[in-house]
C-alpha cells in the first residue's frame, strides 16, 4: 500500500522526519519497505498484515501515530452539503449473509468534471488513476477510510432500485474495465430490477459508470463477505483495490460515516443541488466487544512494571473505550473497526507495541518443562526409564502420524462401531481422516517401510496416543506404549535365529523389572488381531495392563509383510501406577547354591506360569530362581505336547543346603508335576 507522508499531515500535525516516521511505524508493527521521493512529496510503500485492515487507510495510520506520537488526530469532515431530500433509495438485500449491510445515497444535479489538481494528486499517490471528480472523491474516501465505495450513474438503473443478491445462471455483466465476463450463483451482485450492474465488492458494471454526462448519483457503501468476496475475485481473477480491503474485513461500523463523507465531498467538488437521506440498511455493528486488563497479568507477561494509566493512556490513544476496572484492571470497549482484539493477550501486545519494544527490559525466559515447579513430574521420570530400558534392549524410538485413514480391518476385528472412530470433520485427505483407535497401524507401517528397504530385522517401540469415543460425546484419550519387532536376533556371537513371542515379552519382563512392577504375569488367551496360537494378556495385580502376540497373518498381508511381526500395546495409566522407582539393594548370598534341570513334557495347554508357580509352591523359599531355558516341539515329543527344561536354583538363606536335602526338593518337585499335570519327566 502507498501512503503519502504530506497527506497524512492532513489528519495529524507531527514532525518526524519522513524517515524517522518510517522507522517509527515499523517498530510498531507496520512495516514501511521503501520510501520514494514524488513531486515534493514521500510515497510510504508499507506492507499491511492481514489481521490489521484498519491500517488500509490514512485515517487508520494517523490514528496509530496519534499514539506513537501523542498528538490529536483532526476529525474529518461528514455531513453532506446542500438540501437533504426526504425520500431514500430503494435497496433490497436479497443475501443478508453476503452483505451484512448497504448504505445508499442519492445524490441529485451533480456536474462531473476533472478533480481538482489537489484530489488528483493524492489519488495518484497511491498509485490510481483520476476519471472524474465523482469517481475520485469515491477513491479518495476509501483510502481516508479505508471503506471502498461506488458511484452508480442512478438514471442508467432499471425501475430506480437496487438489489443484493446472488447471480443467476447465464447472467453476464461488461465491468468498467470493458471486459464481459459471466457469473453464477456462487457469486454476489449488486443488481436493478433487470440485470446485474456490479460485481459486489469487486469492481462495477460498464452500463452504470458515472460520466461526465450523469446527473443523479446513487452511492453505495457496503459491507460484504470477506470469504465470499476471496472467492468470486479468484475465480474471476480480479484483484481490485476495493476487493483487496472487502478480502481482509471492513468495518461495518464505519459504512454510514464513510457515505455521508463522500457525499459531503461530491456535494461540495461536484456542485449537487440535493442529497437523500441515507438508506441504511442491515446491522449497524458488529456488537459491543469488553475486555478486561488485568495489570499484574499485563507486567508479567512483558517482564515491566507499567501502571494502569499508561496503559489507559495508550489505548485511549488507538481509539479505544477504556474505564478503570478496580486498582488493577481495565475494562476496554473494543471499537468496531479493530476486530483483531479479542482477548487480553490483544490488548497486552497494543500496550507492548506503543509502549515500545526497545523499553521492555531483555530478560530470560523462564521455562518450565516439566510438572510443578522444577522437578519432573512422575510419569516424565518413569517414560525417561522406560526410553532408556527399551532402547538399552535394542529398541529403536519411533513416532507415527495420529491421523489416520479409517481401518476397516481393525474396526471389525476391535469390534467398534462407526461411531466410536474419532473422525475428522474437514481432512486435508482420505490418509488422514481419522484419529487412530489403536496404535499397531502405525507401528506395521514402520515395520512395512524398513523391509521394503531391505532392512529385515525391526525392533522399535512408540509412547503415544490412542483415540476413540468409549461411550457417549466426549473421546477417549489413551496413553500407550506399543512395542513391535520381526526378523532375526543374535543367538550367540556367530548365529543368529527368528525372533519369537518369547522375545517380546522377554523384553516386556525386563522393563517391568527396570520399572520394579511386580505381580504381573501372562495369561494366554486368543485376542483380535492377533495369531489365537501366540497371544496373550498382560495383567498387572490380577487387571488387565495391555497385549502381546504374533500379529494375524491376514492383517499382515494388507501391509504387503511376510514373515512374523511381534507386537505389544500397554496401557500406559495401567502400567505407571504400579512402578516403584526407588531402588532397594539386598545383600549379596551369605551361602551357595545349587541348581538341578528338569526335563519335561507336557500337554500344550499347560503353561510355563502354572509349572514355575508348582515348583515355586513346592520348594518355597528354597527355590531361589526357577527358569525354563528350552523349549522343543518336534518329531520325539508326541503330538499336542512339548518339551521344556527348567533350570532350578536352590539356596537357603540361613544355611548351606546338602546334596540329600537338594535331591528330596528335586525328587518331590518332580512327582508333583507327574501328579499334577501328567508330566512325562525325561
Amino acid at each position: 500500500m502507498k501512503i503519502s507522508y504530506n497527506w497524512l499531515r492532513e489528519y495529524i500535525n507531527f514532525s518526524a522526519k519522513p524517515q524517522d516516521l518510517a522507522d517509527k511505524l515499523t517498530m510498531a508493527g507496520l512495516e514501511i519497505k521503501g520510501i520514494e521521493r514524488q513531486n515534493g512529496d514521500f510515497i510510504y510503500e508499507a506492507e499491511i498484515t492481514s489481521n490489521r485492515p484498519d491500517w488500509l487507510c490514512l485515517y487508520g495510520i494517523a490514528r496509530e501515530m496519534q499514539a506513537l506520537y501523542g498528538s490529536r488526530i483532526k476529525p474529518v469532515k461528514a455531513a453532506p452539503a446542500g438540501s437533504a431530500k426526504p425520500e431514500k433509495p430503494s435497496i433490497t438485500i436479497e443475501d443478508k449473509k453476503g452483505c451484512a449491510r448497504y448504505v445508499g445515497i442519492m445524490i441529485d444535479g451533480v456536474q462531473p468534471a476533472p478533480s481538482s489538481k489537489s484530489l488528483a494528486q493524492k489519488i495518484e499517490s497511491a498509485g490510481m488513476r483520476q476519471v472524474n471528480n465523482v469517481v475520485d472523491i469515491t477513491n479518495f474516501c476509501m483510502l481516508e477510510s479505508g471503506q471502498p465505495l461506488h458511484a452508480f450513474d442512478y438514471d442508467k438503473l432499471d425501475g430506480g432500485k437496487i438489489i443484493v443478491r446472488r447471480a443467476r445462471k447465464g447472467e453476464e455483466i461488461t465491468t468498467i474495465d470493458g471486459v464481459k465476463r459471466a457469473l453464477d450463483e456462487n457469486i454476489l451482485v449488486i443488481a436493478d430490477v433487470k440485470k446485474p450492474v456490479a460485481i459486489a465488492g469487486i469492481m462495477g458494471g460498464k452500463d452504470t459508470e458515472v460520466g461526465f454526462s450523469t446527473r443523479r448519483v446513487l452511492l453505495e457503501s457496503a459491507y460484504f463477505g470477506p470469504a465470499l468476496i476471496r472467492r468470486a475475485a479468484k475465480k474471476l481473477g480480479i484483484s481490485s483495490e476495493a476487493s483487496y480491503r472487502f478480502e481482509r474485513n471492513v468495518d461495518i461500523g464505519g459504512c454510514l460515516a464513510a457515505a455521508e463523507r463522500a457525499a459531503s465531498l461530491i456535494c461540495e467538488a461536484a456542485k449537487a443541488k440535493s442529497v437523500s437521506k441515507p438508506s441504511d440498511t442491515g446491522a449497524k455493528g458488529p456488537g459491543a466487544v469488553k475486555i478486561t486488563l488485568r495489570m499484574p497479568r499485563a507486567n508479567k507477561l512483558l517482564g515491566t512494571d507499567i501502571p494502569a494509566s499508561k496503559c489507559a493512556s495508550i489505548l485511549k490513544s488507538l481509539g479505544l473505550g477504556v474505564k478503570s476496572k478496580g486498582k488493577d484492571a481495565l475494562t476496554v470497549s473494543v471499537p468496531s473497526f479493530r476486530r483483531d482484539l479479542k482477548e487480553e493477550v490483544d490488548l497486552i501486545e497494543e500496550v507492548s507495541r506503543i509502549y515500545g519494544y526497545d523499553n521492555i527490559p531483555e530478560t530470560l525466559s523462564r521455562i518450565q518443562l516439566w510438572g510443578k515447579g522444577s522437578q519432573k513430574s512422575r510419569d516424565r521420570i518413569i517414560e525417561e526409564t522406560v526410553r532408556e530400558a527399551l532402547t538399552g534392549a535394542g529398541l529403536d524410538e519411533a513416532i507415527t502420524y495420529s491421523l489416520r485413514c479409517r481401518d476397516l480391518y481393525v474396526q471389525q476385528a476391535l469390534s467398534m462401531t462407526d461411531s466410536q472412530v474419532l473422525k475428522v470433520r474437514n481432512p486435508l485427505s482420505s490418509e488422514s481422516e481419522a484419529l487412530r483407535p489403536v496404535l499397531i497401524c502405525g507401528m506395521l507401517d514402520v515395520v512395512a517401510y524398513n523391509l521394503n528397504r531391505k532392512v529385515p530385522d525391526v525392533k522399535i517401540f512408540e509412547i503415544g496416543k490412542s483415540y476413540f469415543y468409549k461411550g457417549g460425546d466426549v473421546p477417549s484419550e489413551k496413553g500407550v506404549l506399543a512395542l513391535a519387532m520381526c526378523g532375526m536376533k543374535e543367538k550367540d556371537w556367530h548365529r543368529k535365529e527368528a525372533v519369537d513371542i518369547f522375545d517380546l515379552k522377554g523384553i516386556i519382563e525386563a522393563l517391568f523389572s527396570k520399572l520394579g512392577i511386580a505381580g504381573y504375569e501372562f495369561e494366554v488367551k486368543p485376542l483380535p488381531l492377533f495369531s489365537p496360537a501366540a497371544s496373550a494378556i498382560v495383567k498387572i495385580d490380577g487387571k488387565e495392563a495391555g497385549v502381546l502376540g504374533k500379529v494375524d497373518k491376514v492383517y499382515l498381508d494388507k501391509y504387503g509383510i511376510k514373515g512374523n511381526v511381534f507386537v505389544s500395546e500397554l496401557a500406559i495409566e495401567a502400567v505407571y501406577p504400579h512402578a516403584r522407582l526407588e531402588h532397594k539393594f539386598s545383600g549379596l548370598p551369605r551361602y551357595p547354591s545349587s541348581s538341578r534341570d528338569i526335563s519335561l513334557i507336557v500337554d500344550e495347554k499347560v503353561s510355563n506360569k502354572d509349572i514355575a508357580g508348582t515348583i515355586k509352591e513346592v520348594c518355597g523359599e528354597l527355590a531361589a530362581d526357577v527358569s525354563p531355558f528350552d523349549l522343543y516341539r518336534g518329531e520325539q515329543v508326541p503330538k499336542g505336547c512339548k518339551s521344556i527344561l527348567y533350570s532350578v536354583e536352590y539356596r537357603s538363606p540361613d544355611r548351606t543346603l546338602t546334596d540329600e536335602e537338594i535331591n528330596s526338593l528335586d525328587r518331590k518337585v518332580r512327582e508333583v508335576l507327574v501328579q499334577r499335570f501328567n508330566a512325562k519327566i525325561r
